[in-house]
């Protein structure tokens, strides 16, 4: 007698022809269909109303998903059709067309279930037949789930690389912005020192003329040698603070006995009545009159004095603008560490009034570099300090050799870059200055760190509330790292 595992292991056409066999002889020889290639057979949420067996051809089972067809089974639909909508007496889930012309016959859910009560035989075929199609069915899932994993694996992988691809492409948008506005600023700064430069040494050769003029007219004078010591004093008199002030000037009352003249001697530069009365000895006049004469001949020299120091001013300013105007043609030079943060404290002078900056600068060597790129980290750190710190503080810089390389670190008295902060102080366009920390400056400790990077250098940073502090190292310049081209 045979049995339901005896026909496990039967070839699939073997079961399937003994099937539609005992159906043909318990169902008299139900009538055959045909349907042309690309025909529907059924559509999804149809009543079968039983199943259909293919005789000849094949179809495929697929479902419409955001309309968008989706096939789930083609080569493993298997020659029986319509078994998960029998199995729960439902409507059918996928939707079947041909894929070739095909020879089918339907059998409906009572036939085939008079067919079953009367056949043994047709019993254990038709549970062999379904048993081998869901295994196919399930088979096929289990392939789609593992197509599913790849491709999904493809896809992150595939993400990842776009990732990276936008990070660099950030970068570089950010590296060209900030290369057309230093390009923009280099021009600027060109601009402006050559018109300044012109005026300036207009400037210096009028104060020498007018220094040598007015020593000129006063030899005709009769009291030349008092205007001559005068304006000499006003050139060359060392600043004094306010209490060494307070303190000759009180002095000099207690000896005349006269505030009065105490203050306009003091602010005369005289600070001895026996220096006044040797100064004043040829003058004609009153007292009175001749303290006003000294005070006339010393705003002279202070005048002259002023007018040359801020000429002076003006030309430092314009040395430090030239820095920032140098075309770099990416060759590496030898770079003045000391001379660019000079230039560079320069620059923010006018942000400097409350500040107070301590050098400490030690013996170090040039770095291999591009000047006007170090300028822009100098520029960018010591700009974030003074933000930290509000304009008013302790600003210090220290330079010390490290082996083969040079240690620049910028310290300020600020609050201190919060520890979530510290992390993404480095990030393309993060910034702090929104919330309540006024810290950063959006892509300025981005670009530092890329021309860091392009000078094989890099920065770190240490920061506590009253105490932050970033750290510089950059290689040492040697006789290797500079192109023949750029030696002097």
């Amino acid at each position: 007698m045979r049995t339901l595992l005896a026909t496990l292991n039967e070839p699939d056409a073997a079961v399937e022809d003994r099937m539609i066999a005992e159906l043909d002889a318990i169902l008299g020889q139900p009538l055959r269909q045909t349907a042309t290639t690309g025909e529907m057979l059924f559509r999804q949420d149809d009543s079968i109303g039983g199943i259909i067996i293919l005789l000849q051809g094949q179809v495929e089972l697929f479902k419409r998903i955001n309309n968008q067809e989706v096939i789930f089974h083609s080569q493993t639909a298997g020659r029986i059709l319509g078994l998960l909508a029998l199995t729960r007496l439902a409507r059918a889930f996928f939707n079947c067309r041909t894929v070739t012309a095909v020879t089918y016959l339907r059998v409906t859910t009572a036939d085939l279930d008079r067919a079953l009560q009367q056949s043994e035989k047709l019993q254990y075929a038709f549970q062999t037949v379904l048993m081998r199609s869901m295994a196919r069915r399930s088979t096929r899932l289990v392939e789609l789930q593992t197509e599913v994993l790849a491709l999904n694996r493809n896809l992150a992988q595939e993400r990842d690389a776009l990732a990276r691809a936008l990070q660099e492409l950030r970068q570089a948008q950010a590296m060209l912005v900030e290369s057309g506005k230093m390009a923009m600023l280099g021009q600027l700064a060109a601009g402006v020192a050559h018109e300044l430069n012109n005026p300036v040494a207009a400037i210096n050769r009028s104060a020498d003329f007018l220094q040598e003029d007015l020593l000129a007219l006063a030899a005709e004078w009769p009291d030349n040698g008092v205007l001559c010591e005068m304006l000499q004093r006003a050139l060359t008199r060392k600043p004094l603070s306010s209490r060494e002030q307070r303190a000759r000037r009180r002095a000099l009352a207690e000896t005349l006995g006269d505030v009065d003249w105490a203050e306009r001697l003091c602010a005369a530069g005289i600070d001895d009545a026996a220096d006044f009365e040797r100064l004043s000895a040829d003058l004609p006049g009153t007292p009175d009159q001749r303290i006003d004469r000294l005070q006339r001949y010393y705003q002279i020299g202070q005048a002259l004095r002023g007018t040359r120091n801020c000429a002076r001013r003006i030309g430092d300013l314009v040395k430090s603008l030239r820095s920032y105007s140098r075309a770099d043609s990416g060759q590496t030079a030898p770079v003045d560490i000391h001379e660019g943060l000079e230039d560079t404290l320069l620059l923010f002078a006018n942000r400097l009034r409350e500040v107070q900056v301590e050098k400490r600068f030690g013996s170090i060597p040039p770095v291999a570099g591009s000047t006007g790129e170090l300028n822009q980290i100098w520029t960018n750190l010591i700009a974030n300090a003074l933000d930290a710190m509000q304009n008013r503080g302790t600003l210090v810089l220290v330079t010390e050799p490290h082996g083969n390389e040079v240690v620049v670190r910028i310290q300020d008295s600020g609050p201190g870059i919060a520890p979530a902060h510290r992390t993404r102080i480095f990030e393309v366009n993060f910034s702090t200055r929104q919330g309540r920390v006024e810290f950063g400056l959006g892509m300025g400790l981005f670009i530092v760190r890329n021309i860091l990077a392009r000078h094989h250098g890099r920065i770190d940073v240490e920061s506590e509330p009253g105490r932050t502090v970033f750290s510089v190292c950059l290689p040492v310049a040697d006789k290797h790292s500079i192109p023949a081209a750029n030696k002097e």
